[in-house]
């Protein structure tokens, strides 16, 4: 197995009749097994270990994390805090209107 091509998750625009519709696309990689077969595979099947085997037989789950898994768990946070920062905003004790 080895991993052909790695798309980062990124929002496509798509143009609807009265504006614009962004639709988020998350981060995908495409896996060519020994057999010549290739199939794509999607973060969340590869973070929660739900990547199904070739048709082969071959489970390929453990090498792409392997391969993908250190990098993929550190830059996944940082990716996200970059993308959705109203997720990880937190108010202290000072702020709003006392009581």
């Amino acid at each position: 197995m080895r991993i052909v091509e790695r798309l980062a998750g990124h929002y496509e625009t798509q143009a609807v009749q009265f504006g614009k519709v962004f639709v988020w696309r998350p981060e995908s990689v495409v896996a060519e097994c020994e057999c010549g077969k290739r199939a794509t595979y999607k973060r969340l099947a590869i973070v929660s270990g739900s990547v199904s085997a070739c048709e082969c037989g071959e489970d390929h789950t453990s090498r792409i994390c392997e391969e993908m898994g250190v990098e993929l768990l550190i830059e996944e946070k940082e990716e996200d805090k970059r993308l959705h920062p109203w997720r990880y905003w937190h108010t202290n004790e000072d702020s709003g209107i006392p009581f």
